[in-house]
């Protein structure tokens, strides 16, 4: 064990350091059901996640709740499920009496395909699903290896059906749970006294002659207890809730995930093809892991390269038949084993991820777990016959150990890929120029770089990242324009950054063809009607906007804006107070909430809230919060304690800009001069010579609290000021 884990740590250890990537954002970074009090309760609600999955952001939950995003923890969980499937792998593999149970062991620890499911905090559901259902494999064994009445070894296999659903709940890719568990029982016929707890010493040492239990006899003696009936019987509550949660599984993908549409509307016949050969895809990877990479080509290739993987893929299943018939099991145990680990990702169930790519690794981490041991099986028997020929066992060994350290390396090297999300897709692109997912995901990254570019006023660093962004999204539209809405959305917004805004209408256009009840498109038209000059006509897609996404706060402020420019305030106060109940603690919609109650003439509301936002702001906000409380506390009717707030707030404000914001001046002689300070001439005049200077903007912002203060000077005293 200590092994494994050595092993698999060194091999996996550069994950540790790795950030996040693609799915992350939300399954973690933006999933309410993790980061919410209230999501551990979410996480059993379909729909509430993106897929179903509930122990996996259970998982994720309590994680967050412990060390909050910082992503070390959730590699390093991924990693430790990962290392106890390795030892629950090598235990199952010595319980069953395989030879070379570590080796094979040792095979699915460090093997590169892996790296994918260790390396991606998404998937947590594979490693986590793997866990339970080695320990629940594990379980059935024992089950089956006591030889206790019924009543007394009941309890493991009422474990290794929790397990199982556990294993469901996390991924129910664990439907190979049943299928071979099945095949356990089938494959050695238990009969008491056949087996014992243990055989540690006949499984590690290869090189030890032992009858190989793949060779057991269809003609073996079965007990009363473990007849075929019995192991029906005990093995049809796994498959019910397999299947069962299968299904609802399928149903969640093309419901809630997006698996449906043209692009899943495949004929039988071409779903046949796809899995022959993706059916070879997979074995053939693990058998030579070179290329490996994040999204994979299509299949392409002689049009009779499909028919031939469908050929001798059923030559490999007559081949096990026959080798059945003539005694030998294992070959069909084997094949079973391993087509059922895959089947879920083979295409005949619609999963969203295929769109992208017909065949990924992680859909390849269950077959492993077969994959290893029936590898080992076949190297042992080798070295066993060559090693009767005279040649030392420890050459075998020394081989074992240099095939494991050379996978092991090629594995290190390929988490290199994982290291964040920039440095996913630009391998990626290298290593396949047709991943529009690659490319179109580096243009969602480019044109977030543009923007900070325009914060900042690097002109050269914002030209450099949209020229690339402008290249990666046509070749995204080239590959993907006719399929996938957010390609087309992208490069509506390049063509808006580049200022050709027709083109970027155009592409939106397109987007909202391919759904049309998406709301980014409807929010990204209505801006660019009204950047064409077409105010009016933006209205619509900005109120689909939000009717579609009723709690986005980006296009609730947007829809705010166009409201109160259009002069319809208490609409846009409706809002605005829908953004404040979305997100109670976000300053500046709550200070834009008090703006419209100040519009309004909602004085006391105004003031409540600006007064709130103002002790939760900082920095150039707080100042543009502090001016509208300053303004809501002076606004009639206004009392001696408001007065006294805006004084206050309006000394702070000129303090904050070191005496130079006329506003802040304009703003304090209003207050004095409400309270009767003599002092607010002498301010007003200080304001008056610093307006002098000022932009056109800033006098016409000022004008009006200007005109009340003069009016108030002229004034026969702050009495009647206020009784006013």
């Amino acid at each position: 064990m200590l092994l494994l884990t050595v092993l698999a740590t060194v091999t996996y250890l550069p994950a540790l350091q790795a950030g996040w990537i693609w799915d992350d954002d939300s399954y973690i970074l933006d999933n309410p059901a993790v980061q919410l009090p209230e999501g551990i309760v979410h996480a059993w609600v379909p729909g509430a996640t993106p897929q179903y999955y509930p122990l996996v952001f259970v998982s994720f939950w309590v994680q967050h709740a412990v060390h909050g995003l910082e992503p070390f923890g959730y590699h390093l969980v991924n990693l430790l499920l990962h290392l106890a499937s390795s030892v629950l792998l090598w235990r199952l593999l010595v319980a069953l009496r395989l030879p070379g149970a570590l080796f094979a062991a040792a095979l699915f620890a460090v093997h590169p395909v892996q790296v994918e499911t260790v390396a991606w905090v998404t998937e947590r559901k594979n490693v986590l699903s793997m866990a339970f259902s080695l320990a629940s494999l594990l379980a059935w064994v024992r089950f089956l290896q006591d030889t206790r009445p019924f009543s007394a070894r009941a309890g493991w296999w009422g474990a290794s059906f929790v397990l199982f659903a556990l294993a469901m709940l996390s991924k129910t890719t664990a439907v190979v749970v049943p299928v071979t568990m099945a095949a356990i029982a089938w494959w050695q016929p238990w009969t008491e006294g056949t087996l014992t707890p243990s055989f540690a010493k006949s499984a590690s040492a290869p090189c030890t002659p032992t009858k190989s239990p793949l060779t057991h006899s269809t003609r073996a003696p079965v007990s009363a207890t473990n007849s075929t009936q019995s192991i029906v019987a005990l093995v049809l509550p796994f498959f019910i809730v397999g299947i069962a949660l299968g299904l609802f599984t399928a149903w969640v993908e093309a419901t809630f995930v997006g698996a449906r549409g043209a692009e899943f509307a495949r004929p039988a016949l071409d779903r046949l093809l796809q899995a022959a050969q993706a059916w070879w895809f997979y074995l053939g990877t693990w058998c030579w892991p070179s290329g490996l990479m994040f999204v994979y080509p299509a299949f392409d290739g002689p049009t009779w390269l499909p028919w031939f993987a469908l050929a001798s893929g059923l030559s490999v299943a007559i081949a096990a038949i026959i080798a059945m018939r003539r005694g030998v099991r294992g070959a069909m145990v084997a094949f079973l084993c391993y087509s059922a680990a895959i089947f879920p990702a083979l295409g005949f169930i619609n999963l969203y991820p295929l769109r992208f790519a017909p065949v990924a690794d992680h859909f390849g981490y269950a077959a492993s777990a077969v994959l290893g041991p029936v590898a080992a099986w076949c190297l042992v028997r080798a070295w066993r016959a060559i090693n009767d020929r005279g040649v030392p066992c420890a050459i075998g060994s020394a081989l074992a150990v240099v095939l494991v350290a050379s996978l092991a390396v090629i594995a290190r090297g390929h988490t290199a890929k994982f290291a964040n999300v920039e440095t996913l897709w630009r391998t990626t692109l290298a290593d396949n120029p047709r991943a529009w997912l690659a490319s179109n995901n580096l243009v969602s990254m480019l044109l977030t770089g543009v923007q900070e570019s325009i914060d900042a006023g690097d002109t050269a660093a914002r030209d450099r990242a949209l020229d690339e962004a402008a290249r990666l999204a046509e070749i995204s539209v080239e590959l993907a324009g006719t399929i996938d809405m957010p390609v087309q959305s992208n490069m509506s917004e390049v063509r808006r950054l580049q200022g050709r805004l027709p083109e970027a209408l155009t592409a939106l256009n397109a987007a909202l063809l391919l759904e049309p009840n998406a709301p980014g498109p409807h929010w990204q038209r209505g801006r660019i009607i009204e950047l064409m000059g077409d105010f009016a006509g933006a209205e619509s897609d900005y109120a689909r906007a939000v009717e579609l996404s009723p709690r986005n706060g980006i296009y609730l402020r947007e829809w705010v804006r166009w409201l109160t420019k259009s002069g319809r305030l208490r609409e846009a106060r409706e809002i605005a107070a829908r953004i404040v109940a979305v997100d109670p603690g976000d300053a500046e919609s709550l200070a834009n909430l008090g703006a419209i109650e100040l519009e309004i003439g909602e004085i006391p509301a105004a003031r409540r809230d600006l007064r709130r936002a103002l002790t939760m702001a900082s920095g150039p906000l707080a100042t543009v919060i502090a001016v509208r409380c300053a303004r809501a506390c002076l606004a009639p009717p206004v009392d001696p304690e408001s007065a006294m707030q805006a004084r206050a707030i309006a000394e702070q404000l000129v303090r904050e800009t070191d005496g130079v914001d006329p506003l802040a001046f304009v703003l304090l002689a209003r207050a004095q001069a409400t309270l009767g300070d003599p002092k607010a001439r002498e301010t007003l005049a200080r304001a008056d010579a610093l307006l002098s200077d000022a932009s056109a903007e800033v006098k016409e912002l000022a004008a009006p609290e200007r005109a009340a203060t003069e009016a108030l000077l002229s004034a026969s005293s702050p009495a009647a000021t206020l009784s006013r």
